[in-house]
């Protein structure tokens, strides 16, 4: 019986030291645990050197704290959706990192994204969409421009050929379209009564100067150099020439006819003379024009215009030489828009050197315009414009999109480049996007109107009140009609919506300063959020700076904010 017990204590025993055993090592690896994980540490992103144990708001700024990295677990058992810049909520990225600013970038949590326009579809429902996506990716925009163009004579060479008497037609030199001339040629010989009188003017008054040549009275002598002087500049005025007023002078025989002489090289495209054909001062005769150097003028869509400048260069085909290629520069750029078709005309100087070119031949034309750099792009189709914004929804993975606003730049080869508001390596939605951004502005407008309703109920000190002062009617006392009128005005203070200092539209600083001190309380993140006294931003809790109206209305105006 002893043996029995003694065995069966130390069997007890045996599972007491085991027990205890197992508890030691089991508490010595929990505090072995505790010891290696570090504590979370939290930060402010405009003031790094504010280092907190707790979340929370910043003691300088009173913006919203975010994790130190690298101290334990940055979001616990919540979910980070994106991260975006502190200074500005439209800057965001998928992954930790520095803002355009230097500064760290925030989180925004699964049950933050509400506040932030974030809309939430099933992802049936999104199968069911057909959304599809792609990555923004930064590239160099295409910078050719190809058109059509048709050549037109040089504008600066062109002449026509007209006459300052009246007459006939006596001699045409020029017998048909396309003949060329150079510089002194003659043109025609036309006879004019008129002309022949002027000549006989010219010979009577060098007939008069050489009758009164010996009197010694001055006035005569400068009278009869007055009647040469007149006679000859007449002659001048009808397009007599030089050569043929000395040849009058000398041989004193009188010409029947004017001569009409070519004042450049150039071709002939138009005649309008004939032999025998009475004429008038001021008729158009002939056209003349210089073909070794064409104009070509070619059609720029508008949105197309950034990238055309003085001295782009062109290539030039046309049909009827498929295997030859012109080249051109671009020397002029209309100052006009056509406004049926919405194109601007540019002008390319084309030399015809083999008079292998013709007026009003067509082109096809590819200018090379100017860089327009490196840039994210969006397709045409991820892009939502409404006229004053232009919108892209980024998608965030598990059914979670978020509509952004973008600032759009050149385009070209259905892609827009992006010039603020996405970086590259950001997922947005390419198709059924206005689907999802219907769904997103429903979900905004039934957000306002309840909260809307929800400022427009009383609170429950109100309606404690209101109970209270029921009570003390039921008792029988009596109030005077002056503190019924304050209770009743008071009532009236309380049911009024409260203003809110999220400004949109065309801001009127004049009208926010109630108090007419010159200043107002402006959130140097969100800056239409302006308000008359202190507080904090409702959008991003940060404490409002005291600044001078100029000073708001400058700070609006440098963010895109219109201001009255």
């Amino acid at each position: 019986m002893n043996k029995k017990i003694i065995l069966i204590a130390l069997v007890a025993l045996g599972i007491a030291a085991a027990g205890y055993f197992l508890f030691t090592q089991e508490k010595s690896v929990q505090t072995t645990e505790n010891k290696t994980e570090e504590k979370q540490l939290w930060t402010c992103g405009m003031h790094p050197e504010i280092i907190l144990e707790e979340p929370g708001d910043c003691p300088v700024c009173g913006m919203k704290l975010v994790p130190k990295k690298g101290t334990g677990k940055s979001s616990g058992e919540r979910k980070i959706l994106y991260w975006r810049a502190p200074m500005d909520p439209n800057e965001i990225y998928d992954r930790p990192g520095k803002s355009k600013m230097g500064m760290d970038l925030v989180p925004v949590y699964e049950d933050e994204a509400g506040s932030s326009g974030i809309v939430t579809i099933d992802p049936a429902v999104v199968q069911n969409m057909n959304v599809k996506t792609e990555k923004v990716k930064s590239t160099r925009l295409s910078n050719i421009v190809v058109t059509n163009g048709i050549l037109t004579t040089n504008e600066q060479t062109d002449y026509i050929v007209t006459t300052r008497v009246n007459g006939w037609i006596e001699k045409l030199y020029i017998n048909y379209t396309g003949q060329k001339v150079h510089k002194g040629d003659r043109l025609m010989d036309i006879y004019s009564p008129e002309l022949v009188a002027a000549q006989q003017e010219l010979l009577s008054a060098i007939a008069y100067k050489n009758a009164v040549i010996k009197t010694d009275v001055n006035d005569i002598l400068e009278s009869g150099d007055m009647l040469i002087k007149n006679a000859i500049r007449k002659l001048e005025l009808l397009e007599m020439s030089d050569s043929d007023i000395k040849k009058l002078i000398e041989t004193k025989e009188v010409k029947t006819y004017a001569t009409l002489y070519a004042r450049k090289n150039g071709t002939v495209i138009s005649k309008n003379a004939l032999e025998g054909q009475k004429v008038m001062p001021g008729m158009p005769l002939l056209q003349i024009s210089d073909l070794s150097l064409l104009w070509l003028t070619a059609d720029i869509y508008e949105y197309e215009l950034s990238k055309i400048e003085l001295g782009s260069k062109s290539e030039i085909r046309f049909n009827f030489l498929p295997d030859k290629i012109f080249t051109g520069k671009v020397s002029f750029i209309y100052p006009t828009i056509e406004p049926k078709t919405r194109t601007a005309k540019v002008r390319l100087d084309i030399p015809n050197k083999y008079d292998l070119l013709k007026p009003a031949m067509l082109a096809n034309v590819t200018i090379y315009g100017k860089d327009l750099g490196i840039k994210p792009v969006a397709p045409e189709n991820a892009v939502i414009r409404s006229g004053r914004k232009d919108i892209v929804i980024i998608a965030l993975g598990e059914g979670k999109f978020k509509p952004q606003e973008i600032k759009l730049g050149g385009y070209a080869d259905g892609y827009y480049q992006v010039l603020d508001g996405l970086t590259e390596g950001t997922t947005i939605v390419t198709s059924a996007q206005f689907l999802i951004d219907s769904e997103s502005n429903l979900r905004a407008a039934v957000s306002q109107f309840t909260s809307g309703s929800a400022e427009e109920t009383k609170s429950p000190q109100d309606t404690t009140a209101s109970h209270n002062m029921n009570i003390e009617m039921k008792r029988g006392e009596t109030h005077d009609a002056h503190s019924h009128d304050n209770m009743n005005n008071a009532g009236m203070e309380k049911g009024k919506k409260k203003e809110s200092i999220v400004r949109e539209g065309v801001i009127d600083l004049k009208a926010i300063d109630r108090n007419k001190d010159g200043k107002v309380y402006q959130d140097l993140m969100d800056w239409n959020v302006i308000s008359d006294e202190p507080g904090r931003c409702p959008v991003c809790n940060m404490f409002l700076s005291e600044v001078t109206i100029e000073e708001a209305k400058q700070n609006l105006i440098e963010h895109g904010f219109q201001v009255k």
